[in-house]
């Protein structure tokens, strides 16, 4: 079973198939593609693909072969609840429909990841948003976030973010970026993790400072946001420079003109079911903080329970492709669908492959290094948790002397049980907690997370009518399969 139709999950769908391993893969959205390969909804005519850009195209083409793979494919279904330690129970609700169980021998979560939250002031009014949702807005929906437009982030990915909407016709007025202007140092470095096949990568982030250069968008190294203006809506936003550990440099702030400001530093993983199984966590601010420890085949420190994509420490699409394949070759092999040697041939080339791409991943972390001055620019008065409201004076309050654990301010002020779960506010208030306890972030416990990880209605929990979980599970019948591109799972009626 695969959790998330990303292009890690779809990569690894493909890849057991194409063994002959019967594959169920769980998607919470309508249509599969993930963030990246973003489709449009069912009901949409897309006659124009190229008009929707190269992501969408290169992403159709595989969702069409996942599709056509033989795999079960439950889109618009939410896994809300996961135990066990191999066999895994996995709760798994249609929206507007029904909820059942389903049990699986090996689970593969490809999860992905969602854009960082970053408290500051003014970031609760509406015309703040991330570079995903405004993203989806211009993209999918065809709706402009507002009419002028400031991007503030670090990284490769706030580039493509703004030459994406600017090309859609979003009017972009600047772009922030955190990180200072690349040294010749950084550029060596670069261009060594560039050969060896990124080139391409490379290429693609000199195409959007090209870009940028010749529509006359500025860029401004070294610069953050630091407030949103206005009461009822953003009426502008005022930047600051900010040293090489992003902290704010006094007397350099600017105003800008804005209706709507899109931040984009970053993404962290949806760690929800690798922590609900016990998984064990290792921390790298780069790759978004606490992420699972995982062996060289991306299995976690559960058996049986594999971790791929950006779920498993943002590295972008490319990596998240290779993982979800030898994800899904590993797995193969441990069934008895490949025999040793033809699993090491398939698993070769993508080992190789994603050696190259750590390191360009490894320079691009050396370039956009996330400064921990990132943590430091909200106000007491800053609102942490916008489900409960709770500003960050309130967490500071409620720390205790001699406390130890986050968890225990969660107790105290309803931080992080809302509709989000935590999603807005958990890794901001471990970093409050680091400041105010002068333990190091890396050592701290998240928030702990507390099933259902995705919203379900209360009635298909408290339903006494329903039988017990445990006598819910379905078992999907064993296949033979031949090629991979053909369906031949038993139909629904058969189940």
């Amino acid at each position: 079973m695969i959790v998330g139709g990303g292009p890690a999950g779809m990569a690894a769908a493909l890849e057991a198939r194409r063994a002959g391993v019967q594959v169920t893969l769980v998607e919470e959205r309508a249509t599969l593609g993930g963030q990246i390969y973003k489709q449009p909804p069912p009901e949409f005519a897309v006659r124009q693909p190229k008009a929707l850009g190269k992501e969408y195209v290169a992403g159709r083409v595989v969702v069409e072969r996942t599709l056509g793979s033989g795999a079960e494919v439950l889109a618009g279904h939410a896994v809300w609840n996961v135990w066990g330690r191999g066999p895994f129970d996995v709760a798994v609700y249609q929206h507007g429909g029904t909820a059942r169980t389903l049990r699986t021998e090996h689970l593969i979560l490809a999860t992905g990841a969602y854009d960082r939250p970053v408290p500051f002031p003014g970031w609760t009014l509406p015309g703040v948003l991330t570079t995903g949702g405004a993203q989806s807005m211009v993209k999918i929906q065809q709706v402009y976030p507002g009419r002028r437009i400031l991007m503030a982030g670090s990284g490769p990915l706030i580039l493509a973010f703004s030459v994406q909407l600017h090309k859609l016709g979003a009017n972009v007025v600047g772009v922030l970026e955190a990180a200072p202007q690349p040294g010749p140092g950084t550029v060596a470095r670069l261009l060594r993790g560039a050969l060896g096949g990124n080139l391409p990568l490379l290429r693609e982030g000199i195409g959007y400072l090209a870009y940028l250069r010749q529509h006359g968008i500025p860029l401004h190294y070294g610069h953050a946001i630091a407030r949103a203006e206005g009461t009822e809506q953003a009426t502008g936003a005022v930047a600051v420079q900010v040293d090489r550990d992003w902290r704010p440099i006094a007397g350099t702030e600017r105003r800008f003109d804005v209706d709507t400001i899109c931040i984009g530093y970053g993404f962290l993983p949806s760690l929800e079911i690798p922590r609900l199984l016990g998984c064990a966590l290792r921390y790298d601010e780069n790759q978004g903080g606490h992420i699972p420890a995982r062996d060289a085949d991306f299995q976690s420190s559960v058996p049986g329970l594999f971790v791929v994509g950006d779920g498993a420490g943002v590295a972008g699409s490319a990596v998240a492709i290779e993982e979800g394949r030898i994800a899904g070759i590993v797995v193969a092999r441990s069934i008895g669908r490949l025999d040793g040697a033809t699993a090491e041939e398939r698993l070769g080339p993508r080992r190789r492959r994603l050696a190259q791409l750590e390191r360009f991943r490894a320079a691009l972390a050396t370039a956009y290094r996330i400064g921990p001055g990132i943590y430091e620019w909200a106000t007491d008065e800053t609102v942490v948790c916008r489900c409960e409201e709770v500003t960050v004076g309130e967490v500071r309050r409620h720390i205790r002397p001699g406390s130890r654990d986050p968890n225990a301010v969660k107790s105290l002020t309803r931080i992080g049980m809302g509709l989000c779960q935590g999603h807005n506010c958990s890794q901001q208030v471990s970093a409050i907690f680091a400041q105010e306890t002068g333990r190091p972030l890396l050592e701290l416990p998240p928030l702990s997370p507390r099933p259902p990880v995705r919203p379900v209605p209360v009635g298909l929990i408290a339903d006494t009518s329903v039988p017990e979980m445990p006598s819910r599970i379905v078992r999907l019948p064993e296949v033979e399969v031949g090629d991979p591109q053909k369906s031949d799972v038993a139909p629904e009626a058969d189940r």
